[in-house]
């Protein structure tokens, strides 16, 4: 894969990429990555809110952002 001119280009060679990168390798390889990449969002996302949870003003964001979820 090669950088191209937008991020749309980006996206879509990587669409591409992934697809037959699935096709070629079986999905204990595949699912095994994706397993890492999934792990790692959580953990940072984890880390994020902890981080944010130290002081008065991200306490405040926290709650702002539960009740969007709701």
């Amino acid at each position: 894969m090669k950088p191209e001119k937008d991020n749309n280009e980006d996206r879509l060679n990587f669409v591409r990429f992934w697809a037959k990168y699935i096709k070629t390798h079986s999905d204990e390889e595949w699912s095994e990555q994706q397993k890492v990449i999934i792990s790692s969002l959580i953990i940072n996302s984890r880390r994020f809110y902890k981080e944010l949870a130290k002081t008065e003003e991200g306490k405040e964001k926290i709650k702002e952002l539960i009740k969007l979820k709701l």
